[in-house]
């Protein structure tokens, strides 16, 4: 049982980020289910940060975090990384709610995120890369290009220059943001700074939205019972996508959890094959196949050299106690006071 809780533990990042493109994945087909129904755009993205600021604040209240401790460079990181992930946000729920095809934002998103991470880790955290790493995130892209590829060439006689020029601005102003928010976080994990602390920052902007709503467009509050299931199941979706991803990235490099993130492109086709009714062709089968192997290979890396890791601190720790009280004896008298000359 103790071997089994060791493996979970190791591979927990891992884990948490096949979570986040689980969440992912069916938040966009959820999306597009409600916006059939009715829903609006902006009060889409509102529903969905009212689930996260709901889960957050008992969370928060919960855990009871300071949250003044942090220094004043901290704090400022942490409210520019706020209203950047609302920024984000908005940007990627209006990707899946205005781009025809939902292939076309998580092949730009999932595509520019691996390697935007990789090279602001390396700048802003001290990450490097591993070879692993690096061999995984070009699977990846190949995958994610043969799928954009495809798709693209579904859909560009259909589309004005306008509409084209959105279907890539959307999704490639949402990657450059979410990627300086999520390494903005890795930076402020290995700075001792808590968890619950950056999800009540990143998730306290979602306020801005619901007045955002009402300047766009009226939204509209009275839904089906089908549909208010429908939007429950998108936020509840969403928040599991939101907190697995600071989780993620609070016990793993932003680099892994990134480029696991991109199985969220074949998880897309399986999902809209059994709710949209897409059926991929070759060459998106083809994609999301390698992409898988990409994503798969560098997760279970990690995991066997987050194993090999927690093993070999295991081993230094049994090596301590082993060697006997002797030591134990030496340092006890060594950090005990002086004896003054009073003492008898």
């Amino acid at each position: 049982m103790q071997h089994l809780r060791s493996i979970l533990k190791s591979g927990l990042g891992v884990l948490l980020a096949v979570m986040v493109a689980s969440g992912a994945a069916l938040t966009s087909i959820l999306m597009r289910l409600t916006k059939r129904d009715g829903a609006q755009n902006f009060q889409t993205i509102f529903w969905n940060q009212v689930a996260h600021m709901i889960f957050v604040l008992c969370l928060t209240i919960a855990v009871r975090p300071k949250l003044r401790r942090e220094s004043w460079k901290e704090t400022a990181v942490l409210v520019v990384g706020g209203i950047l992930r609302v920024v984000a946000v908005v940007c990627l729920c209006l990707s899946y709610l205005h781009v025809n095809v939902q292939g076309n934002t998580s092949s730009v998103v999932y595509g520019l995120v691996p390697v935007l991470t990789i090279g602001l880790a390396a700048l802003i955290t001290k990450e490097r890369p591993t070879v692993v790493h690096v061999v995984g995130m070009v699977i990846c892209i190949c995958g994610v290009t043969m799928v954009g590829v495809s798709m693209n060439a579904k859909e560009t006689n259909n589309q004005t220059v306008q509409q084209q020029v959105v279907t890539l601005l959307y999704p490639i102003s949402a990657s450059i943001l979410l990627t300086l928010c999520w390494v903005l976080l890795r930076w402020l994990s290995k700075r001792g700074v808590p968890l619950v602390t950056h999800m009540f920052y990143y998730s306290i902007g979602g306020i801005l939205l619901l007045p955002l709503a009402y300047i766009v467009g009226k939204p509209v509050w009275s839904f089906s019972p089908d549909t208010w299931g429908l939007l429950v199941a998108q936020t509840l979706a969403c928040a599991m996508q939101y907190l697995s991803n600071a989780a993620a990235i609070h016990n793993e490099t932003a680099a892994t959890v990134q480029i696991v993130k991109v199985l969220t492109v074949p998880l897309v086709f399986v999902l809209g094959f059994f709710v949209l009714d897409m059926v991929p062709n070759v060459l998106e089968i083809c994609g999301g196949i390698i992409v898988t192997v990409g994503a798969t290979v560098v997760g279970l890396w990690t995991w066997r050299l987050n194993l090999k890791q927690q093993r070999r601190e295991l081993e230094v720790g049994t090596g301590t106690e082993k060697s006997g009280p002797g030591t134990v004896q030496v340092l006890k008298i060594r950090s005990g006071p002086e004896p003054g000359p009073d003492s008898v």
